[in-house]
């Protein structure tokens, strides 16, 4: 884990990213993970924002969406990280999919880059998908899931936690019975999204997730926020 600083270089208004950051290369997080900023031009002392990646641009990172409406270009973030453990894309998955129950994509498309430089398959399960993705790309609806995950041979989920105990059912027990999925090669990995305020420092509780059976309860801070399933 590395503290330095940081700046914004530019703002999107539409698009999958929501700024342009420069920072120390060792504090460019991968796939999944998160820093933790506070922005050094706010007058008062706040909570430090989590910020994902969604995709690497030379000297920094392209920060997915949504970032606090006060943040400009020019301000000096304080950064504290990489955070958390990130998505393992294995290096053999050939068809990847990634699946999102709302619209927002961007920290799921981080994945993007590793997965065409291994020649992969790539289905986007999304709602509203963000304009100028690669055209390689097939867009499916978030309800193509059940019949997708036959295809992957690699799986990965952006979801709330509030959503997490249907998805687990639905991955886990099948629904209905004739979909059940028996575990298998390859692996489903699920990022959380959970309040991640103190970013393991005090272990305060707030991003506790609920895991199924034999792994129990995990703090997303630490153990996440992207989770093995199978």
């Amino acid at each position: 884990m590395h503290t330095a600083k940081g700046f914004i270089e530019e703002i999107f208004l539409q698009g999958r990213w929501a700024a342009r950051i420069a920072c120390p290369p060792a504090l460019v997080p991968a796939p999944g993970q998160y820093l933790l900023a506070t922005s050094l031009s706010e007058p008062l002392p706040v909570l430090a924002q989590p910020l994902f990646s969604a995709g690497v641009c030379p000297g920094g990172f392209y920060a997915a969406p949504p970032l606090p409406a006060s943040w400009l270009p020019g301000a000096v973030l304080r950064l504290r990280g990489p955070l958390g453990h990130g998505f393992s894309l294995p290096p053999g998955a050939r068809k990847v999919a990634l699946a999102t129950q709302h619209t927002n994509s961007a920290r799921l498309l981080a994945l993007l880059e590793p997965a065409l430089a291994q020649k992969a398959s790539i289905a986007l399960l999304c709602s509203q998908p963000p304009a100028s993705l690669p055209a390689a790309l097939e867009i499916l609806p978030p309800a193509s899931l059940p019949e997708i995950l036959p295809w992957a041979d690699y799986l990965a989920i952006d979801l709330p936690r509030d959503q997490l105990p249907g998805m687990l059912s639905m991955l886990l027990q099948g629904e209905p019975q004739s979909k059940r999925l028996p575990p298998r090669a390859g692996r489903v990995q699920i990022l959380v999204q959970t309040p991640l305020p103190c970013g393991g420092l005090a272990k305060c509780g707030a991003c506790s997730v609920e895991l199924p059976a034999g792994k129990g309860q995990r703090l997303a801070c630490e153990d996440g926020p992207v989770f093995d399933i199978y």
